[in-house]
C-alpha cells in the first residue's frame, strides 16, 4: 500500500512538472500579470513646463494600468506632459488587446506626433522608445526636443522680448498680437531647407525647426514659428496646442471664449524680392475663416483636433 502511494506521488509529481513545463510561459505571464495589478505606480511632481489643460483628444491621466487605447494615448501624454524623460505604466490583465494595440501605436509615429503636439515643446520628444513585455509592462524612454541651455536661452528672450514690448494694461490679445509681430520682423522663413525636406534630402541638423530657430538666430520653419509661439502662450496661461497636417503646423488658441487659428508662417510669406513683408491675415481667426483662405494648405484630421473643428 505505501509502495502504491509512493507510486502516486512521484505520478503526481511527474504530470505536475511536465503541466508546468509546459505551460511556463502562460504561468509566468499569469504570476507576473497579477503582481503587476497591485504595483502602486505615480507620477512625481509635474515640471515647470506642465500644462494643465483640458482637452478633447487626450487628457491627464492617474491611472497607469491602461484598459482601453485611449487609456494608452492618455498615458504617454501624461507622461510628456509632466516632462518624464522615462516612465513605466502596465497593461490591465482584462485589457486582452493592450500588447497588440501598444505595438501598433508604438509604430505610429502621426499618431505619436500628434500627442506631441499637446504639451509644451520643451517636454516634447525628439525620439521616443517603447520596451513591450509580453506580460504587459510598457517602459518608455524619451529624447526631448530642447536641451537645458536651449531652453534657458528660449526663455531669456522671451524674457527680453518681453521688457522691450509689453506694457501695462495690454491685453492678452495685444500681447500675442506684439509676440506674433516680433517674430515675423525678425526672422524669414527657412526656403532652402524646406526645400530639402520636400525633396526628403533634409539632414535633420539646424536650428529652423525650433523655437531657437526665429527667437536666436532670425530663421525658422513652420515647427519653428509654432513651437515659440506656443511657449509664449503657455507663459501667457493660454489654452493651447498645435495643429499639424504632413505638410504643416500652426497653432490653435482659446482666447475670447473660443479657439482660433494662427498661423505665423502664412503671415510671413517668401516673396520674389526678399523682402519682408509682416501680415496678420491668420492672426486669430476662425475655423471657417482660415478654409477660406487656405483651404488646402490648412486641412486637418477633426479627430485628434476637435476643438478647431467649430471654431
Amino acid at each position: 500500500m505505501r509502495k502504491f502511494r509512493n507510486v502516486l506521488v512521484v505520478l503526481v509529481f511527474c504530470s505536475l512538472f511536465i503541466i508546468g513545463f509546459t505551460y511556463r510561459e502562460d504561468i509566468v505571464n499569469y504570476v507576473m500579470k497579477t503582481a503587476l495589478q497591485n504595483k502602486e505606480v505615480t507620477l512625481p511632481n509635474e515640471s515647470s513646463n506642465y500644462n494643465n489643460y483640458e482637452f478633447d483628444f487626450v487628457k491627464e491621466t492617474d491611472d497607469f494600468h491602461v484598459k482601453d487605447r485611449q487609456g494608452i494615448l492618455n498615458a504617454i501624454y501624461t507622461i510628456l506632459n509632466h516632462g518624464m524623460p522615462n516612465f513605466t505604466f502596465y497593461c490591465d490583465s482584462h485589457y486582452n488587446t493592450c500588447l497588440d494595440e501598444l505595438n501598433e501605436i508604438s509604430q505610429d509615429q502621426v499618431l505619436l506626433s500628434t500627442v506631441n503636439n499637446f504639451v509644451s515643446p520643451y517636454n516634447s520628444y525628439e525620439k521616443i522608445y517603447f520596451k513591450i513585455s509580453s506580460f504587459g509592462e510598457i517602459s518608455i524612454e524619451i529624447d526631448k526636443l530642447y536641451s537645458d541651455e536651449e531652453v534657458t536661452e528660449v526663455n531669456n528672450k522671451i524674457s527680453e522680448f518681453e521688457k522691450n514690448n509689453i506694457k501695462d494694461g495690454m491685453s492678452t490679445r495685444e500681447k500675442i498680437k506684439a509676440f506674433h509681430d516680433y517674430l515675423i520682423n525678425n526672422s524669414v522663413y527657412d526656403k532652402e531647407r524646406a526645400d530639402l525636406i520636400e525633396k526628403g534630402q533634409d539632414s535633420g541638423e539646424g536650428y529652423s525647426h525650433k523655437a531657437t530657430g526665429p527667437l536666436l538666430h532670425g530663421i525658422a520653419l513652420c515647427s519653428g514659428y509654432s513651437d515659440a509661439m506656443k511657449i509664449y502662450l503657455d507663459k501667457l496661461g493660454v489654452p493651447n496646442y498645435k495643429i499639424s497636417n504632413n505638410n504643416h503646423i500652426w497653432n490653435l488658441v482659446y482666447i475670447d471664449g473660443k479657439w482660433l487659428h494662427l498661423d505665423l508662417t502664412w503671415d510671413d510669406p517668401v516673396t520674389s524680392d526678399g523682402s519682408n513683408i509682416l501680415l496678420d491675415r491668420f492672426f486669430l481667426i476662425t475655423n471657417s475663416e482660415l478654409q477660406k483662405l487656405d483651404p488646402t494648405g490648412h486641412k486637418f484630421d477633426e479627430k485628434y483636433y476637435p476643438e478647431a473643428i467649430n471654431s
